[in-house]
């Protein structure tokens, strides 16, 4: 958000703010045709069923959220880039660390369902690292402004969802990274 918000001589300037909104619009709506929420709710209920969880009610919103929570935001894409492109780790180890913590925490909060993101963590990071070769010369600095200004906005969605009993279906807002990064 530090890009969107600047102090420039005493007085506070905004930036990005077009780019952040047309990105959920655009993003939500493609998000919503393909309905990324309910495949992420379906894969879930697979999870809850093949790991003996069916008695768990909270199980597939645990996965959900969790996996959510780490796969979104600019370390997860940016790490992955670093390992494939520059053979250093570092910012994938940091946030593993980090997201070992967190879901911890949710586990703690939530339920077991949260532990079995690190299945959506391998695949996402896994496929970014992947195709890290073909996404270098794309990935400018402007780029991950625009990742990390859409993805923290995402994040405090998952974070209002935890807090409120209404829900944002923040899935179906991914798409909204990609079309950020395409401005």
């Amino acid at each position: 958000m530090s890009e969107m918000l600047k102090i420039n001589s005493g007085a506070l300037e905004f930036s990005g703010s077009m780019i952040l909104i047309v990105s959920l619009i655009v993003g939500g709506l493609v998000g919503e045709i393909i309905d990324i929420d309910e495949k992420f709710e379906r894969f879930g209920i697979f999870l809850r069923k093949h790991s003996g969880s069916e008695g768990d009610s909270k199980f597939v919103d645990a996965f959900v959220t969790a996996s959510l929570t780490v796969c979104i935001g600019a370390m997860a894409v940016i790490g992955a880039i670093n390992d494939r492109l520059l053979h250093d780790p570092t910012i994938l180890i940091v946030k593993s660390s980090l997201d070992a913590i967190i879901i911890l925490l949710m586990t703690a909060s939530l339920g077991k369902g949260s532990i079995f993101s690190c299945i959506s963590v391998g695949i996402f990071q896994g496929a970014i690292t992947f195709f890290a070769g073909f996404l270098e010369p794309v990935m400018t600095e402007t780029v991950l402004s625009n990742l990390s200004l859409v993805g923290n906005v995402l994040i405090f969605c998952v974070g209002v969802n935890l807090m409120f009993p209404q829900k944002i279906r923040v899935a179906n807002l991914l798409p909204a990274v990609v079309i950020a990064c395409l401005f």
